[in-house]
């Protein structure tokens, strides 16, 4: 079994964030430009299963699952560690809520019925990660009273983050068998719901922590990044299980329930072969800055003012043509007005490229939160942060 050559010295993980969050603005171009995600490509070939959107929602968790867990084990401090993810996180989402607020509620809403947005609700909402209660919007939509969807997965993330650091502190990621015990009880959970139809409320807790299936989802692939960097990285990779995985991963769409431990496990391992791949690494979309988080959380409402100002629906495709650049801009400016600079000073080095790598440095270049921190595309020291994340 031969392995990646070159794997741990280059990656592709800013150029996997960037994709996938402009998947991620195509898959929404269907329910917000039709009202119905049935004819979204992978949607047609998973019989309804999953979508591009879900698939590079999970891919952030995974990457963020690697680059957090390998930020904790190479700077195992509480309070660093804390400040970088809420200083990663929170700036840029804090701006894209004003701007849904200000802006977006404004253009969206009915001007006979408008009220303003409760500021109660707005600065509680918004220090949970959650979308603030609003008046209607959007209500000639295809897919009316939506004022971002994409955000759910940031709450989730970040409570993400919490447990690295909980499973740190309590010396868990020591003890490698018992990552991947919790990592297979809670596939065995999401299996149990995906059987039975079951749907926990989850109660004072799910209001808290967040919506329990949500979390069978999401979690797996979590945690599949923090035991792929737990595990040895890059050097797990070989070319025939790569193969292997993707064999298992095909014909798991013609098993019912299959999917439950194929895509945390298989898609996982077969993202971070990408990840490695040589022919991606001359992308390097990410050596201006990291502007997919501000992609991400912008280009929902921009969909939806697309789709309002076009009469209400539109074909996907041509919604896509007209979102994907403006929300890559808006991206960009988050990244260059807000976001780039809560990070740390090593960080903004790095981006204006004024700062060498040692040697021994070379490997891995970032760690992330999301929906944050990262190896990053090029060989640069580790300090870099970033965010990872997308829509279930």
């Amino acid at each position: 079994m031969s392995s990646i050559r070159g794997a741990g010295r280059l990656n592709n993980f800013d150029t996997l964030r960037l994709i996938f969050a402009v998947l991620v603005i195509f898959s929404h171009s269907y329910p917000l430009g039709r009202g119905s995600n049935q004819t979204e490509p992978l949607s047609v070939l998973t019989h309804g299963l999953i979508t591009l959107g879900s698939v590079s929602v999970w891919a952030f968790f995974v990457i963020s699952g690697f680059l957090i867990t390998q930020s904790w084990m190479r700077s195992p401090s509480p309070l660093k560690f804390l400040r970088r993810r809420v200083g990663r996180i929170y700036p840029g989402f804090i701006v894209a809520a004003l701007f849904g607020g200000l802006v977006v509620v404004p253009l969206a809403a009915d001007p006979h019925t408008y009220t303003p947005v409760s500021l109660p609700s707005f600065f509680w909402q918004t220090l949970r990660l959650q979308t603030f209660s609003c008046p209607p919007v959007f209500l000639h939509n295809a897919n009316p009273n939506a004022l971002n969807g994409s955000l759910w997965s940031v709450a989730f993330e970040f409570w993400c983050y919490i447990g690295v650091l909980f499973l740190g502190m309590t010396a868990v990621f020591r003890r490698r068998w018992m990552v991947l015990a919790i990592f297979a009880a809670v596939i065995a959970f999401h299996l149990c719901l995906d059987i039975t139809g079951w749907i926990p409320g989850g109660g004072i807790l799910g209001t808290i922590f967040g919506f329990p299936l949500y979390w069978a989802v999401v979690l797996p692939f979590f945690l599949a990044g923090s035991i792929f960097h737990l595990y040895g990285g890059a050097t797990l990779l070989r070319r025939s299980w790569l193969v292997a995985a993707g064999i298992l991963l095909i014909a798991s769409n013609f098993i019912p329930h299959a999917y439950v431990i194929t895509l945390p496990t298989c898609g996982a391992y077969l993202l971070f072969g990408l990840a490695y791949l040589p022919l991606l690494h001359p992308l390097n979309l990410g050596r201006y800055g990291d502007f997919s988080y501000g992609t991400y959380l912008y280009a929902y409402p921009i969909e939806q003012l697309i789709v309002m100002y076009g009469g209400g629906k539109m074909a996907p495709f041509k919604l896509f043509l007209i979102a994907a650049p403006i929300a890559l801009c808006v991206g960009a400016l988050s990244w260059f007005l807000v976001e780039r600079h809560f990070l740390s000073r090593n960080s903004q080095l790095k981006h204006e490229g004024k700062e060498n790598p040692r040697p021994e440095d070379v490997r891995i270049a970032s760690s992330s939160p999301r929906p944050a921190p990262v190896e990053t595309a090029t060989p640069l020291p580790a300090e870099r942060e970033t965010y990872v994340e997308a829509r279930l």
